[in-house]
C-alpha cells in the first residue's frame, strides 16, 4: 500500500511537466497552444504541489516539484532584456496597445509627448484617440493612420519623428490589414516597416485568422526581400510557443512580458504575463542590432504594457 501511494505521488509530481511537454509539440488546436503559452500556470501548479508534498513529508518529490517550479519560472518572460552594454547611435521604437476602453488616454498622450521616441506603433486606436494623437504632430510630424481613405487599419496608427514614405495597406484574403512602407530613421538609412495586429486567438476561427495573417507577413518578406526590415505589432502570439520560435529565422528578436497588465488593480509580476507585443529586426547591410527591450507599467489604462526597443550598433 505504501509503495503504491508513493508511485501515485510520483506520477502526480511529474504529470504537469509531462503534460506541458507533450502539448508543446501539438499545435493542431487553438486551446492547446493557448494553454502551453502560459508557463506561469504550471509554475503555480508546482508551487501548490511543493506545499502539499512538504506537508505530507514527501521530501524527494517535494524537491522534484521544486525543480520543475524553477524550470517553469525560468520559461516565463521578463520585463527587460538587455542584450548589449554598448549601443552606439541608438534609435528608439515604442509600441503600445492603447485599448479601446482606455480611461487614461491623457496619461498615454503625456508619456508619448515626453518620451520623444523615434517611432511609435499603436494598436486599438479609435477615431477619437486618433484625433487626439494628431496633436503630437509637433514632436511626431510624420503620421500614418487617420487620413481620409486610410482610416485606422485594424486599429493601427504610426507616429514618427522622421520620414515615413510609400506607406500603404495590404489586405489579406480575409480582409485583415498589414501596413507596409519605408521608415527613415536618418538620411543615411531606411527600413522596410511592416506592422500588423492579428486577432486574439480566443476561438478556433480567430486562432486561424491570426495564423493566416502571420503567414501573409512571412510571404511578404519572401516576395519582397530587403536587407533592412522592421516588423512590429501586437501579434497575440506567446513567445514560448513553437510557432513563435519558427518565425522569421533570419531576424533578431527579444521578447518581453507585456500582457495581461492589470495595473489598475495590482502590479502584475512579469513572470505571470506572456510576451505577445513583438519586434523583429533584420539589418544585414547596416549591421544594426537590438540593444534592449523593456516593458513598462506606465502609462496605465491598458491591459498591455508599453514596450520600448533600442536599436543601435
Amino acid at each position: 500500500m505504501v509503495t503504491t501511494l508513493r508511485w501515485i505521488i510520483g506520477i502526480v509530481a511529474v504529470a504537469p511537466a509531462l503534460f506541458w511537454a507533450a502539448l508543446t509539440f501539438y499545435e493542431g488546436k487553438w486551446w492547446v497552444e493557448n494553454l502551453v503559452s502560459y508557463p506561469s500556470l504550471f509554475f503555480a501548479t508546482y508551487i501548490i504541489l511543493v506545499v502539499v508534498l512538504a506537508t505530507m513529508r514527501q521530501w524527494a518529490y517535494t524537491l522534484v516539484s521544486f525543480v520543475f517550479a524553477c524550470a517553469f519560472w525560468l520559461l516565463s518572460p521578463v520585463s527587460v532584456q538587455k542584450l548589449t552594454e554598448d549601443c552606439a547611435n541608438p534609435i528608439s521604437i515604442g509600441q503600445f496597445n492603447l485599448l479601446y476602453e482606455n480611461k487614461n488616454i491623457n496619461q498615454a498622450l503625456s508619456y508619448l509627448h515626453n518620451a520623444s521616441l523615434d517611432l511609435i506603433v499603436l494598436q486599438e486606436v479609435s477615431p477619437e484617440f486618433g484625433e487626439r494623437l494628431t496633436s503630437l504632430d509637433d514632436i511626431y510630424p510624420y503620421q500614418y493612420g487617420g487620413q481620409e481613405g486610410v482610416g485606422y487599419p485594424s486599429g493601427q496608427m504610426i507616429l514618427s519623428r522622421t520620414e515615413l514614405r510609400n506607406m500603404s495597406v495590404f489586405f489579406t484574403s480575409d480582409h485583415q490589414a498589414i501596413i507596409r512602407g519605408i521608415w527613415r530613421p536618418n538620411k543615411q538609412q531606411s527600413f522596410v516597416l511592416i506592422t500588423a495586429h492579428p486577432p486574439s486567438p480566443r476561438t478556433s476561427q480567430l486562432w486561424q485568422r491570426r495564423n493566416h495573417l502571420i503567414e501573409e507577413i512571412e510571404a511578404l518578406t519572401i516576395q519582397y526581400p530587403s536587407d533592412e526590415v522592421l516588423i512590429v505589432g501586437d501579434f497575440n502570439l506567446s513567445a514560448t510557443s513553437l510557432r513563435f520560435a519558427r518565425l522569421f529565422p533570419s531576424f533578431q528578436t527579444a521578447p518581453v512580458a507585456s500582457w495581461p497588465n492589470w495595473v489598475n488593480r495590482f502590479k502584475t509580476p512579469a513572470q505571470f504575463m506572456i510576451a505577445i507585443d513583438h519586434l523583429w529586426l533584420k539589418s544585414t547591410e547596416a549591421g544594426r542590432r537590438i540593444c534592449s527591450r523593456k516593458s513598462d507599467v506606465y502609462p496605465n489604462g491598458s491591459d498591455h504594457r508599453l514596450v520600448v526597443t533600442n536599436i543601435g550598433y
